[in-house]
């Protein structure tokens, strides 16, 4: 066995489902704590150094991007999703059964999304940086996502840990930031990605008990400047729009869904462009 079999694996957190999650999870379980204006997260970290790694000078990153990462609560998203055929048609059966436990709930074709970020016990959670990250449509309780985000660093490498509690086991995305294929200078974006390099720890991984598998899933989201001229096309669609993304879901190197991301900046409530 070599030295890289013996190493430690990721710290996941702590936290499992039960039958229900939704938009009440994390306070329902008492892992939320109260926060003053002062310590409340903002964002998925506190700062972009938080996923610096040799690969990515996050100092670089636009300043509309690095909004996503340290003010998600600020942004409200619209999101339009294109399911690939069979998948589509599993998920025409399958997502009521996400909806009804209230994670994982896709839209079939396109929906707003509010964001509410909440502070969690990070001794409960097991991570030192968790916070909790609540997407529902905007307008009702029906939730998308609840997620426990934190950070993962080996060496010099940082990565974004998402957990996503399930019932009795959750599904956590490893994931490394780079910096986008298409753009340079003021058009350059930044992905989020699972797949590995170099044997890193990249991945997405089924977590159960003590056990943790990483599965054949894989993620791989995009995203730049609304002002960027790779996106110009999207950012005409929807003008207020301050960040345009691209996330592309696999199974076994297949895609399975592409999502299409407009973020748009909202002040008390009311969507503006940054600047505006």
């Amino acid at each position: 066995m070599g030295a890289r079999d013996a190493r430690a694996r990721p710290t996941f957190s702590r936290v499992r489902g039960g039958l229900r999650i939704g938009r009440h999870f994390f306070t329902r379980r008492g892992l939320t704590l109260a926060s003053t204006s002062g310590d409340a997260p903002r964002g998925v970290v506190d700062a972009m150094s938080a996923l610096a790694n040799p690969g990515m000078d996050v100092a670089h990153a636009h300043a509309d991007v690095q909004v996503f990462f340290t003010d998600t609560a600020s942004l409200e998203l619209f999101i339009r999703s294109a399911w690939r055929f069979p998948f589509s048609v599993v998920w025409l059966f399958a997502r009521p059964f996400f909806r009804l436990i209230g994670q994982f709930a896709l839209p079939a074709n396109e929906a707003t999304i509010e964001t509410v970020v909440q502070r969690l016990d990070t001794t409960a959670d097991g991570r030192d940086d968790a916070r909790a990250i609540i997407r529902t449509y905007k307008g009702s309780d029906v939730t998308m996502q609840a997620v426990a985000y934190a950070t993962w660093k080996r060496g010099e490498k940082r990565f974004m840990s998402a957990a996503f509690p399930l019932p009795f086991c959750q599904l956590t995305g490893i994931l490394r930031l780079d910096p986008a294929a298409e753009g340079e200078g003021d058009d350059a974006g930044v992905t989020l990605t699972s797949e590995r390099k170099d044997e890193d720890d990249a991945g997405v991984y089924l977590v159960v008990g003590s056990l943790a598998v990483r599965t054949p899933f894989g993620e791989r989201f995009s995203m730049w400047p609304a002002t960027s001229s790779v996106v110009a096309k999207e950012a005409h669609e929807r003008p207020s729009a301050t960040i345009i993304g691209v996330h592309e879901q696999t199974f076994l190197g297949v895609r399975v869904v592409t999502h299409h991301y407009w973020f748009t900046r909202c002040v008390r409530g009311a969507p503006s462009r940054t600047g505006s």
